[in-house]
């Protein structure tokens, strides 16, 4: 007989949460524990939702007193804008939160995955304009960002903790553009907002210089590469965390290529200095070669193929859904 998985998601209501969550569910022999804040917009009968923070500790004790997890999604955070903001909730969360839920699964002795995602903005680039490839080692030592410091914390802690019964696995992300929620607080949000003002027939002020570049990676992708990654034995990994990508498009090339399939869309640049002074921190390329190597990492998207094959026609049907469900 097989026994069934347990899985931990904690902020499953955000962006990456909500996808996994309706991937893993399709999975059979597989228990599904989720835990954010706010569970209101994700109910599901076949899985245990639970309301609360991960700052609680007697929530994070009763989890693994009833609980033995075999993999733990922690993606609760505050994310870069507002934890520029509020650094000391950042800590407190994106920190103090994830060593609470790392010690926990680490007393329990039971063998657990544990899944934490990281972001290229652990790096911190001065002569920006000359940098091409970001391997996984250089220029991760002096985040600019709040959160780039804390994301880099939690790496170094969870690889110190890793051991035979705690295996601690991060992935580096870049910007993740999602057809399926606008997203809130990132500070390379411009991409999604974009697509997203565009295909509500809405004209977009962007925060960005046109000339900006990041490396992005759009949603489907990115689960893909969360479940592939977990998936991978042990002994095929050559480190804990590595870097994933797929393309790295100026602003003005996300316009242009925006208004192929909205050509009444229309950008104006209004730029916020402090989050271009943190987009300028970070990396216009990052190389992924180790991901590849070692678990046959490959985005099925480019740039051009993202907006042909997934995100415009996603997109659409997406807000005639919500479109639908409000008139209703």
């Amino acid at each position: 007989m097989i026994k069934n998985k347990t899985i931990l998601i904690t902020g499953c209501n955000g962006e990456i949460g909500c996808c996994l969550i309706k991937l893993i569910s399709k999975t059979p022999n597989v228990n599904i524990v989720a835990l954010d804040l706010n569970i209101s917009n994700v109910l599901n009968n076949s899985i245990e939702y639970i309301s609360g923070s991960i700052l609680d500790e007697k929530i994070i004790k009763k989890l693994f007193h009833t609980y033995d997890f075999d993999v733990i999604y922690h993606l609760a955070a505050v994310l870069s804008t507002k934890a520029e903001k509020k650094p000391d909730l950042a800590k407190d969360v994106n920190c103090n939160g994830t060593k609470l839920l790392i010690d926990y699964a680490i007393k329990k002795s039971y063998p657990t995955i544990f899944f934490f995602p990281s972001s290229i903005a652990i790096y911190s680039i001065l002569e920006k304009k000359h940098t091409k490839h970001i391997h996984e080692d250089l220029y991760s030592n002096n985040p600019l960002t709040v959160y780039g410091k804390n994301k880099l914390f939690i790496e170094q802690y969870g690889i110190k903790r890793n051991n035979k019964l705690f295996d601690f696995r991060s992935l580096r992300f870049p910007g993740i553009i999602s057809p399926f929620s606008i997203p809130t607080g990132g500070t390379s949000d411009y991409a999604p907002e974009m697509i997203h003002y565009a295909a509500q027939s809405l004209n977009y002020q962007c925060f960005a210089s046109r000339d900006t570049t990041l490396p992005f990676i759009v949603m489907e992708d990115a689960i893909c590469a969360i479940t592939k990654f977990i998936n991978t034995p042990r002994n095929q990994l050559t480190r804990e965390v590595y870097n994933i990508t797929s393309f790295s498009p100026t602003v003005e090339e996300l316009y242009l290529e925006t208004k192929k399939y909205f050509p009444e869309f229309q950008m104006t640049i209004n730029i916020n200095q402090n989050r271009q002074t943190i987009i300028d921190s970070w990396p216009n390329y990052i190389d992924d070669t180790a991901a590849r190597k070692d678990w046959s990492w490959m985005p099925k998207y480019d740039f051009k193929k993202a907006f042909e094959q997934y995100l415009v026609s996603q997109i659409i049907n997406y807000y005639k859904v919500l479109n639908n469900e409000f008139i209703s």
